[in-house]
């Protein structure tokens, strides 16, 4: 017997029809979902995801106008998920940021997004207040160092609503607007979506950052890497093109196909038992 009855008595070959139909299906769907083109993964804690320029997560990312470091222009964007209070965060300012800076921001290879992903407790919520509060007095980066150069024990009181107080004054700050803005409640709203947007993004751990490359594929660079991990990062997302995906037209085409074909050999079954 020819084609797909081959494989034996009626019965198995509708089972053996229905079987191989469901696997090529399978391998169809995925050929139509998953890109082609991949990249291996690279140092510890580095992870490559490609992601369609039209990915919810990747207009997330770039959504909205958080504080930027760099060149608006810049085709690749570093956003930054962090606590004012995490000390891997501090610790990867003091020791990674100033070279990410010099040598992938200020050179415009990438600008540079902070998104707050607090978690350490009412201090790191006031902390993005008290910067946010800054940022509208143009000065939200020159917080945010303050910030980590004043750094201690998480929860110790020097990120306390008082000592923010002094670091604006500090910073030679307007008091009259910082202090209303900053009692004002209106960066709840931002501080909440922040959050919520690193829990979609599976934020696990500060710092996390998401490089977007011009094509909108992702990198996830989980915890406080080097310097050198971003500049091939960089690297990598400018020479990557966008994700390649199988003709959407042809291949739910040729799945109909085969479905209609293993439904006619059902059916001629179904007649010669009848």
């Amino acid at each position: 017997m020819a084609g797909l009855m081959q494989f034996g008595s009626k019965g198995k070959a509708v089972t053996s029809a229905a079987t191989l139909a469901a696997v090529i299906l399978g391998v169809v769907a995925f050929c139509t979902l998953t890109p082609i083109y991949a990249l291996p993964q690279g140092s510890t804690g580095v992870q490559i995801q490609q992601v369609s320029t039209s990915s919810p997560l990747a207009g997330s990312l770039l959504a909205g106008s958080p504080p930027t470091r760099g060149s608006p222009n810049a085709s690749v964007t570093i956003v930054e998920f962090g606590d004012f209070q995490c000390p891997t965060c501090d610790g990867w300012f003091k020791t990674q940021e100033a070279a990410v800076i010099q040598n992938i921001v200020d050179t415009g290879k990438a600008k540079l997004v902070w998104r707050d992903f607090d978690f350490y407790g009412p201090d790191s919520i006031s902390a993005s207040e008290a910067a946010y509060s800054a940022g509208d007095q143009g000065m939200f980066w020159q917080f945010h160092d303050l910030l980590f150069q004043s750094q201690q024990t998480p929860n110790s009181g020097w990120a306390s609503r008082q000592n923010l107080v002094k670091f604006a004054q500090q910073l030679g700050l307007n008091m009259t607007k910082f202090n209303q803005d900053f009692n004002s409640g209106k960066y709840d709203p931002l501080i909440n979506s922040n959050h919520a947007l690193g829990v979609q993004a599976g934020v696990s751990e500060t710092p996390t950052f998401y490089l977007v490359g011009p094509s909108g594929n992702i990198v996830t660079i989980a915890g406080p890497q080097p310097e050198p991990v971003f500049a091939q990062a960089v690297t990598q997302l400018k020479s990557m093109p966008a994700p390649e995906f199988q003709n959407f037209t042809a291949t739910p085409l040729i799945a109909l196909l085969i479905t209609l074909g293993i439904v006619e050999v059902y059916r001629k079954n179904r007649e010669e038992k009848s």
